[in-house]
């Protein structure tokens, strides 16, 4: 199992870190807001890029012509539509933040961060839910962005998240769910999830370990499991997590709010991947046609922190340029349970994305039905932040 990956764009107008991002069902990335100079929110436009474009011809990628393709599309104030939507708003820049794509609807969700130099969260009605449309026509005939801010009908109750940056999104079952992260003053363990259908906050339990900012989380279909479960790898608790060997995997079930921990074997040859932070963790998406075993990957982690800066948020740590493959299989000895285990993917073709975290999880899934990772921006160990979109195509 290999990745071959393609550099599509290098603008110094997108070079951000503690940026947000998605990818829309038809390819087109999504990016928002984040920092060029540290805890400085740069512009709240959402830019936006034709992957699936931008990557023809395969062989020989245009970088100069998809850097002229890009859509900017700035902040417009939009007209009320319900009794749960805030009109004539829209987000403030931020760092910090996440935003999660529904394919259902076409829509972005954006959540949380922070908004300055103080490096607190933004106020409760900035911190809350925002939504926006992202479909075709969203995309190629507007000239500005129609942003909705949600209210929850219990905006204000124990049951909604408490403000913070550096957390973790994942979409599962028509739920928003938001973890971890940093609030004014240290970390948190919480998990809640947000009813899109009812706008209401339920307050699920709080995952194991240490509370952490910079996880990362991913929504996944696991062998014998009949719904998606949400796993997590890594985090900072004032060190890079898990510090314990083999490291574990842990798993959320939405039907039955409970964690329960995972530990892979390791790849036969690499051992297991490091402890890391503010990395990236993305789903696996198998067809029947390249299904060649029970023996199946359903999620891949890429890049992260491996050391933490002296200088804190103001400066640059080391950092990883792996890329991992989670493989999953029905257990032969314990029916109903599975088996799991790791494997580094070998780096093919001619170049590769520098080591580099502070940058979100993104992937798609191609018409051909091929996972494809989007690593955009983060913090190079230059302590610069890069413009550049990578794409990393998996082979199985």
């Amino acid at each position: 199992m290999s990745v071959r990956w393609t550099l599509l764009s290098s603008l110094s107008t997108t070079a951000r870190s503690s940026h947000s991002a998605a990818v829309t069902a038809r390819g087109h990335l999504l990016l928002y807001s984040g920092e060029l100079r540290p805890r400085i929110p740069v512009d709240g436009s959402l830019h936006v890029l034709d992957l699936e474009a931008a990557s023809i011809p395969p062989e020989h990628v245009s970088v100069e012509r998809n850097n002229n393709s890009w859509l900017v599309l700035h902040p417009g104030l939009a007209p009320s539509k319900s009794d749960q939507v805030h009109a004539q708003v829209q987000p403030e820049p931020r760092v910090g933040a996440t935003t999660v794509y529904d394919a259902r609807s076409d829509t972005l969700y954006l959540w949380g961060g922070r908004g300055g130099v103080d490096m607190a969260p933004l106020d409760r009605f900035q911190s809350g839910i925002f939504r926006t449309s992202v479909g075709d026509q969203a995309l190629t005939d507007a000239e500005e962005l129609r942003w909705d801010r949600l209210e929850a009908t219990n905006e204000d109750a124990a049951e909604a998240p408490e403000l913070r940056s550096y957390h973790a999104s994942a979409l599962v079952g028509g739920k928003l769910y938001i973890h971890a992260g940093c609030p004014s003053k240290g970390r948190l363990a919480t998990l809640h999830a947000y009813d899109l259908a009812s706008h209401t906050w339920e307050k699920r339990a709080d995952a194991p370990g240490e509370p952490r900012g910079g996880t990362s989380i991913a929504a996944v279909a696991l062998p014998s499991k009949e719904e998606q479960v949400i796993i997590r790898f890594g985090g900072f608790a004032g060190q890079e997590l898990p510090t314990v060997t083999p490291p574990p995997l842990d798993v959320y079930t939405p039907s039955t709010d409970t964690w329960s921990a995972l530990t892979p074997a390791a790849d036969p040859v690499h051992g297991y991947p490091g402890p890391r932070s503010v990395h990236g963790l993305v789903p696996f998406t198998v067809t029947p046609s390249s299904k060649q075993s029970d023996k199946v990957p359903v999620a891949l982690l890429y890049h992260g922190e491996k050391a933490p800066s002296s200088l804190g948020h103001a400066g640059a740590g080391e950092f990883w340029d792996d890329v991992w493959a989670l493989f999953a299989s029905p257990s032969s000895s314990s029916p109903g349970t599975i088996s799991t285990e790791w494997k580094r993917l070998d780096v093919v073709g001619p170049e590769k994305p520098a080591p580099r975290g502070w940058f979100p999880s993104a992937s798609y899934v191609t018409a051909e039905g091929k996972t494809r990772i989007v690593l955009t921006g983060g913090l190079l160990s230059a302590n610069e932040r890069s413009g550049e979109v990578w794409v990393g195509d998996i082979h199985l």
